[in-house]
C-alpha cells in the first residue's frame, strides 16, 4: 500500500512540475528558461528536480505526451454515428481545448519551438504524424463508405485540421473573424459538412 500511495504523490508532484514547466516555456521560451528557473517555480532544488526530468528536453517531450494521453477523443469518436458527426466532434473538442489556458500554451510552445529547435521539430512531426494517423485509422477509414486508400482519408484529414487549426490561430492570435466566417459553432459545422461530403465522393 505505501508503495502504491508512493507512485501516486510521485505522479502528482511530476503532473505539477509539468503544469510549471509549461507556464514558463510558453511565457519566455525553452532556451530562455533554464533548470533552475523551473526548479524555483516548482519550489524545489534543482537536484529534486533533476530527480523527475533529466533534461529541459525531456520535460518539454513529456509535456506534449502527459498532454495527447490526457486529451484522447477516441472514446468520444466512437459514439459518432457518421463521419460528418466525427468530424464535426472533433471540430467542436479542439476549439473547446483552445479555450483553455493549458492547451493555449502547448500551442505557443509548439509553434515557437518546432521553428527553431531541428529536434523538437523531428519529435513534434513523430508526435502528430502517430495522433493524426491513430485518429485516420481509428475513427475515420471506417465511416468512409466509398473506395479510399487511409493515405487518401489521411490526407483530406490533414487538410480538414489544417483548416480548423489556422481558424482558431487566427482568432486567439490575430483578430475576430466572425463577421467574414461566422462564430466557431456555424464555422466547424460548416467545415465539417463541406468535408464530410469530400470525403465520400467517388
Amino acid at each position: 500500500m505505501a508503495n502504491i500511495l508512493n507512485k501516486q504523490k510521485h505522479d502528482d508532484q511530476k503532473t505539477k512540475f509539468l503544469a510549471r514547466a509549461r507556464h514558463l516555456f510558453a511565457t519566455h521560451g525553452v532556451q530562455e528558461t533554464s533548470m533552475a528557473q523551473i526548479a524555483k517555480a516548482c519550489k524545489v532544488t534543482k537536484a529534486a528536480l533533476y530527480h523527475y526530468f533529466k533534461s529541459k528536453d525531456a520535460i518539454l517531450k513529456e509535456i506534449f505526451t502527459s498532454h495527447a494521453e490526457s486529451k484522447d477523443v477516441a472514446e468520444l469518436l466512437k459514439q459518432t454515428k457518421d463521419i460528418e458527426e466525427c468530424l464535426y466532434m472533433l471540430g467542436k473538442n479542439h476549439l473547446l481545448e483552445m479555450t483553455q489556458p493549458d492547451h493555449v500554451e502547448l500551442m505557443k510552445i509548439m509553434l515557437s519551438e518546432t521553428m527553431k529547435n531541428p529536434e523538437m521539430r523531428k519529435f513534434y512531426i513523430h508526435f502528430i504524424t502517430e495522433h493524426l494517423t491513430a485518429l485516420v485509422k481509428d475513427s475515420l477509414v471506417p465511416r468512409v463508405k466509398v473506395p479510399k486508400s487511409e493515405k487518401e482519408i489521411g490526407m483530406l484529414f490533414f487538410q480538414f485540421f489544417a483548416s480548423l487549426m489556422h481558424y482558431s490561430w487566427h482568432q486567439m492570435m490575430v483578430g475576430d473573424i466572425t463577421p467574414l466566417i461566422g462564430d466557431g459553432e456555424t464555422f466547424v459545422r460548416t467545415l465539417a459538412k463541406t468535408y464530410s461530403k469530400v470525403f465520400q465522393a467517388e
